[in-house]
Parts: C-alpha cells; structure tokens; sequence
C-alpha cells in the first residue's frame, strides 16, 4: 500500500488545511520539539481506525479537535484524508474502479466520527478491514512510535506474531475470522436462548392446553350454577315478596306512631317558645355580673404585680447598702496602710543624713590599708610562681614514668593473653589424626552412596519402561471405549430426536389415534397411504372430530381373494377394527389393478410401497412416504433403537471397563516411576551430602595444618615480644 498525501484540517496543532506530500522513497520531517510531527504520525492511525483515546494522548477522543489559542478561536471539527496510490488496482472490487483512493475520517464535537472512502460513507469496520487486508493499520508494527522499537525487542514470541502475520499478509483474515467468531458466539447465544424460549412457549402451550380443558369444565360447571343461581334467585325474590308485605304493615303502624309524635313535638314547641321569651332579660343581668367580675379580677393582679415590684425594689436596695458598707471598710485600711509606710520613710532619711556625715574620714584611712596590702600580695605571688613551676616539672617527669609503667604492664598482659589464646587454639587443633580417620569412613560412605544412587537409577529407568508399556495399553484401549461410546451416543442422540419428534402431540389436548398404533416393519408407508389424514384424529369423544367406538362387523364383507387384511400386520384401537378389516395388502401394482373391480363398499387395497385403490374407483400412485407413513417408521425405529441402544451401551461399558482397567494400570505405573524417581533424587541427594561433607571436611583438615603452623610461628614471635616488655618494664 502506497501513501501519496496526507491532509490535516482542525487536527490538534494543525488548525489551518495542511497537506503532507508523500514522495516514492524516503520521506522524512524534522523539526524542534513541539512542532507536531508526532502529530502527523498519530493523524495517519486516527484515520485508519484508531479508537482509543489513550493513544492520542489525550483525555476524549475529542481533544483531537484543534482547542484554541490566545490569538486564534477553537475549532468545532477536525478531519484527517489520506491518499492512497491504487495504480496497480490491487484494492477491493468495491473500490478498485479508481487509481487514487481517499480514505476520511471526520469528527465533530458531540456527535462522533464518521468514515469515508471514495466520498461514500462507510463503517470503521470497513476501514480497519480495508487496511488490513493490506497487512497495515492502526495497530500495525509498520507504523512505529515513541518507544516502540525497545517493546518489540523485549515483546513476549506471541506478540512478536503480529509481525510475521502482517508479513504474511493474513492479517485481514484473522480480524474476519474474529469478527466472525462473535457472530458465530453470538448465533449460539441465540440458538440457546431460542432453545429457552421453545421450552417456555412448550410450557405454555401444556399450561394453555390445561387451561382449555379447564375451561370446558368451567363452561359446563357455568351451566349448572346459572341453574342454582336462578333457582336461589327465585327463592330470594319469594323471600323478598314476603318482607315486603311485611315491611308494608310495619310502615303504617310506624304512621300512626308518627302522627302520635308529631302532635307531642307541636306541645314541646310551644313551651320552647314561651321559655325562650323569658331567657333574655336573664342573659342580660348574666352580663353585667360577668363584666363586673372581669373588672375586679383586672384590679386584683395589677395589685398583685405592684407588690411584687416593691419587694424586689427592696431587695436590691438592701443589698446595695451592704455593698457601701464593705468598700468603707476597705478604704479606712487603706487609710491606715498608708499613714504606716510614710513613718517607716521619714525614719530611714533621718538615718542617711547621719551616716553621710563620717563618710570622708572613713574612705581615706580605707585607701592607706589597700595600698599596704597590694604589696604584700605582689611578693607572695611571685614565690608562688616559682614554687608552681617547680612542681609542674616534677609531676611531667612522674607522669612520664608512670605512664611508660602502665603501658609496659598493659604490652605484657595483652603479649600473655595472647600466647595463651594461641595454646589454647593449638589444644584445640591436636585431633588432625582423629580426622583423617573420619575422612577415610566418609570415603567409604560417599562409595556406598554411589552404588545406591546407580541401583535407584536402575529402578527408574525400569518403572519407566513399565509405564511407558501400561500408558501405550492405555491408549490402545482409549480408541474402541471411544468409538464404543461415539456409536452408543450416535445412537442415543438419533432415540432422543425421535423421541423429541415422536412427544410434539403428546401434550395435545386430544392425542392422535396414530399414537395408539402399532405397526409391523414395512408396512408403514401402506397404513400411511390407506389412512391418510384420519390417522390424526383422535379417539376422544369430545373432539369436534373424533373415531367413535363401534363393534367389529359381525360378518364383514370378504376382501378379493389374493388381499391379505391389513389388521393382520397392525394392532390398533377397537375404534379402527371395522376400517382395518376392509384394508386389504396386495403384493404388487397387477394385482391391485386385477382386484380393483372386485372390491366391496368401503374396501380399499393397497402395495407395501403405497399405491392405493378405492372401492369407488379412486386410484392413487406409490408417491413419498405421508407424514403419517414417517411417523409410524419413526415409532418402529425407536422401538429398535432401544435395543441397539442396550447393546452398543453395553459395549461401551465394557470397552469403558477395559480402559480403566489399563488407566488404573497406568496411574499405578506412573505412581512406581514417581516412588523410584523420588528415591532416586534421595539416593542423589544423601550422596550430594556426603560428598559435600568430605569435600569439607578436606578443607578443614588442610585449613588446620595451615593454621597449627602459623600459630606456632606467632606463639615464637611474642615470646621474644614479651621478654624485650619485660626488660623495658625493669627500668622504667
């Protein structure tokens, strides 16, 4: 796929219409940081089909949309088109009839993207499938980005895939195959929901077939209740009839009852009139009682408050002399504290005047012993000088010496500890002897691990020629217990078709006579085409159409000599007896043809293959089989499916039996080889460790020599370390 020109309208920092002239070779962009040439790169994925927004590096698709400067307003749009040389008309059919396809890809602010090609619009499918059928794309490794290279190399094989798959050019062929695999998930989603709905809509059907029985029920238990129902309805209206007349006299004794009142109420009224004209005057002196009283009461809580204000009036004044007195008493002490103070000050200036007075003399005789003694002092602190120069020079040289005496003693004890660490550590490492010894028994160990570890081995390598033996018996036997239970399930899954077709009517309101038939093999297609449609009417005498219970004819009419009844190869109901004995079997169409004119009123003769000939000249060719002739070779192949079932079950049960057999065999085999490995990488452990050990133990016994040698070279040392301390210790 060749790329001629890339244009940019509204795309990120492309606001202005720009083109991208892509020439043949290589075509390269540079610019300084920021300049947008990622931009160019990820324009090329967007139009392909790229819909992730992470990849454009920003937060929703739309911030691809150019959003605006300080000197420019924001865009609405963005649109990218890319150009594409077709020259070699190696596109598609659907857009192979020009040499330059243009592939758009529009967005506008809340309404999405839309794709074009060749100025017709198109899905983003159609795209992505365009540019992969063309082993490119969004995703493609040909297109590569920041970072990218250093995640091919360190990519995982099955990502690195990809690549040889773009190579290969199959890339489009796996995104079809993809696509056509959710179609497929999604076709089975729906056959299993479709098998859901089957099943509830069966459910249904039985629920509404119930409900029609119940309704005919219901319709007759209907009849008989509006007969109640009138028969209770006329009893009630008898009933009724009788209040009535009853309900009549009460109400003219209720009359003569209200007449009696009415005049009682006429007397109560009047004297209601009489008592209500003398009320008045009483209501009037009730009001003046009242006003008086409400008057009264004012008086009495405005007395009531007056007093309460006097009282607390009183209460705050008491309280308020007390408060006077209090800070009178405060005040004279303050009085008193005061007038003490000035005594104690007139006192003391009278004390100063008097001392200033001797002050002169006093000074001057201070001065004449101070001069006195800073002589003296000048004198006894230059021979205390001396003395202390003296003194320091004596303590330097003890100091001296007992420090060299100190340090002597310290080389000494450290010289001591030494040298008796190192006999200490030399005791310690006086058993090389008793070491060699314990070398040579690891030797004989470490040889005695070694024939373990080759007889473990052995044992190993035999219990894996034992399981390799019992898993090839295995897998011997895995073949027939799988095509023994293939054949039972073949089987088993056409007995449960038939089954499933064969129970379609059972739940019908009124099952079907054919149901109840039993028919010899190969007679099928000839009850079929004698019968025909009346094989689906039922028995039930409430069905509209049903076959009505008649006897047997006593003396039934003989069938042309040469016709065989039909009732000789099917058992039925007793309802089908009068029909089936006046069916009769000929061998072939001649002598159906030569017997036709003898038949008797409502005979019929028919061929094992279907051809039909009626009493009353009716006439019908062998044809295919009738629904009725499949049903009943459905029923007849069920009936011998169970027995072939039984028998290829059986078979798969011992084939199953053999194979778990040679699977137990084998799980034993594979236990052994795991027991005989583990004691082998025991075997190889313990020698592991005892070569371990005498390795060191080797090394030990050589670091020992080593170290007995440096010791007894050290111990020489400070031996004539510790005699040059002493001698220094001596003199000092």
């Amino acid at each position: 796929m060749k790329f001629n020109r890339l244009r940019l309208s509204g795309f990120k920092s492309f606001v202005d219409s720009t083109d991208l002239i892509i020439e043949p070779g290589l075509t390269g962009v540079v610019g300084p940081n920021g300049c947008g040439k990622s931009n160019l790169l990820e324009a090329m994925r967007w139009v392909m089909g790229e819909n992730s927004f992470k990849n454009m590096r920003g937060s929703g698709m739309e911030d691809v949309i150019f959003a605006g400067t300080a000197g420019r307003p924001a865009r609405n749009h963005a649109e990218v088109v890319l150009y594409i040389d077709n020259g070699d008309r190696s596109a598609p059919a659907a857009y192979n009839d020009c040499e330059v396809i243009e592939v758009s890809r529009k967005i506008e602010r809340e309404q999405g993207s839309t794709y074009r090609i060749n100025g017709r619009e198109v899905r983003a499918r159609d795209v992505q499938l365009l540019f992969a059928d063309a082993s490119t794309g969004a995703h493609s490794p040909a297109l590569v980005r920041q970072g990218q290279i250093a995640q091919l190399i360190s990519s995982k094989p099955i990502n690195r895939r990809r690549i040889l798959e773009e190579a290969a050019g199959i890339t489009g062929l796996y995104t079809r195959r993809h696509e056509a695999e959710l179609r497929l998930k999604a076709a089975e989603t729906n056959l299993t929901r479709l098998d859901d709905v089957v099943a509830q809509v069966e459910s249904q059907l039985a629920s509404l077939k119930r409900q029609a029985r119940q309704a005919v029920r219901y319709r007759n238990l209907s009849g008989q209740i509006r007969e109640t129902e009138a028969i209770l309805l006329h009893l009630r209206w008898t009933q009724a009839v009788t209040s009535l007349k009853q309900s009549e006299e009460k109400l003219a004794e209720t009359d003569v009852r209200v007449t009696e009142l009415t005049r009682e109420a006429a007397a109560a009224t009047t004297l209601e009139a009489e008592a209500a004209d003398r009320l008045p005057p009483l209501r009037e002196k009730e009001a003046e009682a009242a006003a008086r009283l409400h008057r009264l009461t004012v008086e009495r809580d405005n007395l009531d408050a007056e007093e309460a204000r006097a009282r607390e009036q009183a209460s705050r004044l008491t309280a308020r002399l007390e408060q006077i007195g209090q800070d009178l008493g405060r005040e004279r002490h303050l009085i008193e504290d005061t007038q003490g103070a000035m005594s104690r000050l007139d006192a003391e200036s009278q004390e100063l005047k008097g001392a200033e007075e001797g002050q002169a003399e006093a000074q001057a005789a201070a001065q004449a012993r101070v001069e006195e003694n800073r002589v003296s002092l000048d004198a006894t602190e230059q021979e205390l000088d001396q003395l202390n120069q003296e003194i320091a020079a004596l303590s330097a040289e003890r100091t001296s010496l007992v420090r060299t005496i100190e340090a002597g003693r310290q080389r000494i004890e450290k010289l001591e500890r030494q040298l008796a660490e190192i006999a200490r550590e030399r005791e310690t490492l006086s058993d090389a002897e008793e070491k060699k010894a314990q070398i040579a028994l690891q030797s004989a160990e470490l040889d005695e691990a070694a024939k373990r570890v080759s007889d473990a081995e052995r044992a190993a390598l035999e219990a894996e020629e034992a399981r390799r033996g019992a898993q090839e018996r295995e897998k011997a036997a895995r073949e027939p217990m799988q095509q023994a239970e293939r054949a039972a399930g073949d089987l088993a899954a056409e007995a449960k078709t038939l089954a499933d077709m064969l129970s379609v009517g059972e739940s019908d309101l009124w099952p079907p006579v054919i149901d109840a038939i039993a028919v010899e093999h190969g007679y099928e297609t000839a009850l079929g085409a004698a019968l025909g449609d009346d094989l689906g009417v039922p028995e039930d005498a409430a069905a509209p159409i049903h076959w009505g219970a008649l006897p047997p004819f006593d003396t039934p009419p003989a069938l042309p000599e040469g016709a065989t009844p039909l009732s000789y190869f099917v058992k039925g109901p007793n309802s089908l007896a009068r029909r089936l004995s006046q069916i009769g079997i000929v061998v072939s169409v001649e002598d159906g043809e030569r017997l036709h004119a003898l038949l008797a009123p409502g005979q019929r003769l028919v061929t094992k293959e279907g051809a039909l000939w009626r009493w009353d000249g009716y006439t019908a060719a062998a044809d295919a089989p009738t629904a009725s002739a499949r049903r009943l070779e459905q029923r007849n192949r069920l009936a011998d499916l169970e027995g072939e079932l039984a028998e290829a079950r059986s078979k798969a049960s011992e084939a199953r039996n053999a194979f778990d057999a040679a699977h137990v065999a084998a799980e034993q085999a594979m236990q052994e080889e795991q027991a005989r490995r583990a004691a082998l990488r025991e075997a190889q452990g313990e020698n592991n460790r005892i070569r371990d050990a005498l390795a060191s133990a080797e090394r030990a016994a050589s670091a020992q020599l080593s170290r007995l040698a440096a010791l007894a070279e050290s111990d020489e040392r400070l031996s004539g370390d510790k005699g040059e301390a002493g001698r220094a210790l001596e003199e000092a």
